[in-house]
């Protein structure tokens, strides 16, 4: 025999039971954690990015900004989902650089209209510059270009604005506005009639204000104010915080889109019922669920043997006996049977050797000797009333069975307070 087929033999099993255990342990832990990844892998952690959007903390990213807004205790809320329906509400909105299709019309162009349409307060940042990430480091640029101003053109097209974008190719003079002046080497600038500066100079417009009927929006031509880069420099982290304010940042929640950065986060029914407090909810279906599952199981291996057709004992077999009798209707014989017994049991046990006679007749005069004619008479008298009674009668058979039973020890024994009765229950 081989050594395998020895194996087989002897019933070996590739797994001890608790190498199996453990198996089934890291199995059932690997599909719970792919479902959470699967569920909150997006959520949980943040994209890595190296360009112009939230999460990003290279030279041209908004991270810092939205850092130090956070720092200063302003709300600030990073939208991935049907921003529109968000800044319908008290939020400021903020579009730090979006990006449209070239052709200014596609899905990112029509969520930018639709932004525009509802929000009430309104912050938009042009985009100015195109970034490689560095591939050996992702978070970081490798290099950044000057993008065309076509770029932040579009932009301002989409959002209705008389306003063109011009980038100067000169030193910049004396800035002038309300606002803190920034620090640029070469700013982008736009040029408008509609917009009221906050920050300009002979050249154009920094950062200009349109207001309405309840609603306002702010436009800033540079991003370098509030990129990582520019951030530090001079007055630019004033100027950008005091930008946000000026639109009820603060009061207000700070509402960051990044859907028309390709970030989108689409919704998920299973992400929902795990977040609190719906997770309450699943966390008690779940449990539900498996005491069904545990109350409904059925245990695997060698089935259980049936039980015997008739168990042993004298129990099982006089409560059979009853059985079938109260089922056939058969009480009044089973009664008239058992005080036939209880006449004989006196008799065999009373009747001296050799004595002639009738048995009935010779009891019938013991009982009378006795003082028990009237009790003997009563007993035969409610079996007779038995008769015929099939359904019903079971209590009285029952009652007429114990009366039975005491006449007879009564007759054998004494009665209880008699000197034989205590005798024998001495004995």
């Amino acid at each position: 025999m081989s050594a395998a087929g020895g194996a087989a033999a002897r019933g070996d099993a590739p797994f001890s039971r608790r190498g199996a255990l453990i198996v089934a342990g890291v199995g059932a832990a690997s599909l719970l954690a792919a479902g959470l990844l699967g569920a909150f892998g997006d959520a949980i952690s943040e994209p890595r990015s190296a360009l112009s959007d939230a999460w990003s903390p290279s030279a041209v990213g908004h991270r810092a900004y939205l850092a130090l807004l956070r720092d200063l205790g302003v709300p600030v809320i990073v939208s991935r989902h049907r921003t529109a329906d968000k800044a319908a509400g008290e939020a400021v909105v903020a579009l730090l650089e979006p990006l449209v299709e070239e052709s200014g019309d596609g899905p990112r162009a029509s969520a930018l209209v639709d932004i525009d349409a509802v929000a009430r307060r309104l912050l938009v940042v042009l985009p100015k510059r195109g970034a490689i990430p560095d591939p050996l480091r992702p978070r970081w640029v490798q290099h950044a270009d000057v993008a065309p101003p076509a770029a932040a053109q579009r932009v301002l097209d989409l959002l209705d604005l008389e306003a063109e974008v011009v980038r100067p190719d000169h030193s910049v003079g004396a800035w002038r506005g309300p606002l803190p002046a920034p620090t640029l080497d070469r700013p982008q600038l736009v040029r408008s009639s509609a917009l009221a500066p906050l920050v300009a100079c002979d050249d154009g417009i920094l950062a200009g204000e349109l207001t309405g009927d309840g609603w306002r929006t702010i436009v800033l031509a540079d991003p370098d104010v509030l990129e990582t880069h520019g951030l530090g420099r001079g007055d630019d982290a004033v100027l950008a915080v005091r930008l946000a304010e000026r639109l009820g940042a603060g009061a207000r929640p700070l509402l960051v889109d990044e859907t028309l950065h390709g970030n989108d986060l689409q919704p998920s029914l299973v992400r929902e019922l795990l977040r609190f407090p719906l997770v309450l909810a699943t966390a008690q279906a779940l449990l539900m669920a498996a005491l069904l599952a545990w109350a409904a199981l059925i245990r695997f291996g060698r089935p259980r043997p049936a039980a015997p057709l008739l168990a042993p004992g004298k129990a099982f077999l006089v409560e059979n006996t009853a059985e079938l009798l109260r089922h056939g209707g058969h009480l009044s014989h089973a009664a008239a049977a058992y005080l036939k017994a209880a006449k004989d049991a006196v008799v065999a046990r009373l009747r001296p050797p050799g004595e002639a006679g009738e048995p009935d007749a010779w009891l019938a005069r013991l009982a009378a000797a006795r003082g028990r004619s009237r009790d003997l008479l009563a007993l035969e008298e409610r079996v007779r009333r038995l008769e015929g009674a099939r359904r019903g009668a079971e209590a009285e058979t029952v009652r007429a069975a114990q009366a039975i039973h005491r006449w007879r020890q009564e007759m054998t024994d004494g009665a209880p307070g008699d000197p034989g009765h205590d005798r024998a229950a001495q004995g």
